[in-house]
């Protein structure tokens, strides 16, 4: 099944985005109240003096995100025995909230005294730069800068142990795990292997046992369709310039 379409409209648009997870969650009895946020796209002036301020330079998929769309945020809730539970909450903050994080002094002594051996692994050192993309219970998600020699990746900082764990190699395959996910709870966590609380197991073999890494025989599940319906291919960065060219008419008129 194929959701890319040649003329791009807005409805379009974030059926492309979203790889149609939207028609598969409405079309689930125990999903209900399901909502997408609809933003405009940064301008490229925002664009440029983000750069400009960190002086960095923004990851293409990053870029054309925030050209279409000023950050995402899809919600839907979970109805069990007739009543409603605000579950999956699939977010990508905006512009003006990827701030860079600096730690504390004491932290960033403590970095730098000691630094890890593998030199692609982010620190909270100032020698790098580090973007908060989301966060995950105690633990933050961020775009790190790690070296000028090494390409911008997006990890997770779980504070309990003080680990870095990789989640992607660049935003679109971030952004398509978060689909896949669902937005589920702690889904960061399930994502790298790291344990969860029962109650949140619970509701992963309630909704996608596919996903739990001890899961052997998955059941059929909401995740699991979108897997089997959806379209197997990454995010297609040509729907953010063909959107951004739409908004650019528009404004011309």
């Amino acid at each position: 099944m194929s959701f890319f379409v040649d003329i791009v409209t807005e409805d379009s648009f974030y059926e492309n985005l979203t790889l149609g997870i939207v028609k598969i969650l409405e079309g689930t009895p125990c999903v209900k109240n399901v909502q997408v946020d609809r933003r405009p796209g940064c301008d490229r002036n925002a664009l440029a003096s983000w750069e400009q301020r960190h002086c960095c330079v923004m990851p293409d998929d990053l870029r054309n995100f925030y050209a279409s769309i000023d950050g995402f945020l899809l919600t839907w809730s979970l109805e069990i025995s007739g009543e409603e539970f605000p579950l999956g909450r699939l977010e990508v903050g905006s512009l003006g909230e990827l701030k860079r994080f600096v730690g504390t002094k004491e932290q960033q002594s403590e970095a730098e005294a000691s630094l890890p051996e593998n030199p692609d692994l982010p620190s909270l050192s100032p020698r790098c730069k580090l973007f908060e993309l989301g966060h995950c219970g105690s633990s933050k998600v961020y775009l790190a800068y790690v070296s000028p020699e090494v390409d911008p990746g997006i990890w997770l900082y779980h504070e309990a142990s003080l680990r870095w764990l990789r989640l992607a190699d660049g935003f679109t395959k971030y952004f398509r795990m978060l689909l896949i996910h669902l937005g589920l709870p702690l889904w960061q966590y399930c994502a790298t292997g790291l344990p969860m609380p029962t109650w949140v197991e619970q509701i992963y073999l309630l909704v996608g046992p596919n996903l739990l890494p001890t899961t052997v025989k998955p059941s059929q599940s909401v995740s699991r369709t979108l897997w089997n319906e959806g379209s197997p291919n990454a995010i297609d960065p040509a729907i953010f310039k063909s959107k951004e060219f739409k908004q650019r008419n528009v404004r011309k008129k």
